[in-house]
């Protein structure tokens, strides 16, 4: 996987917390700019695996960047119950996530790949909490775990990537 773009998937997916909880007019730009990153994520995949599989992954992925905005508005506008539902979707959707990129790849486990993405959302959800809580010191802190954490998810892809078609990369 490509390290850059998952740089970008936390960078656009901070930018919109911040366009969200302080109400920004940038916000539909923003939001648009960041489901890119999904489609872009899905390409990366194609050369190894095919259009349908491809476009799949980027189905999970733009739902999980929906569903996460979802959440952090109704955080931000204090609706505890809408939040928690959107709470429960998004780590549905990550189970998703693990277990189709153990479907197409093997080298990735299912259980491997929920522990990083339930790291990933309970970074981000952390992020947006320390953001609406104006606990901006702390919040700087945990989106330095968040880069840290997209670099190691991006290098868990990649080399199981690399294992699979071991063949096209001697």
């Amino acid at each position: 996987m490509n390290r850059i773009l998952w740089m970008e998937h936390v960078n656009w997916t901070r930018m919109t917390i911040i366009s969200i909880v302080f109400g920004l007019p940038d916000l539909p730009f923003v939001q648009e700019r960041l489901l890119q990153n999904a489609t872009d994520l899905g390409n990366c995949l194609r050369p190894f695996y095919g259009d349908q599989i491809a476009d799949r992954y980027a189905e999970l992925i733009k739902e999980h960047l929906l569903i996460a905005a979802q959440l952090v508005t109704a955080a931000a506008k204090g609706d505890t119950a809408t939040a928690d539902a959107k709470e429960k979707e998004w780590y549905r959707n990550a189970d998703d996530i693990a277990v189709f990129l153990n479907q197409i790849n093997t080298y990735l486990s299912v259980e491997e790949v929920q522990k990083m993405f339930y790291t990933h959302l309970a970074l981000t959800k952390k992020e947006a909490v320390t953001m609406i809580q104006k606990n901006y010191q702390e919040d700087i802190q945990v989106f330095d775990d968040i880069e840290a954490e997209a670099l190691a998810m991006s290098d868990m892809i990649a080399s199981a990537i690399v294992m699979q078609f071991c063949y096209l990369f001697n």
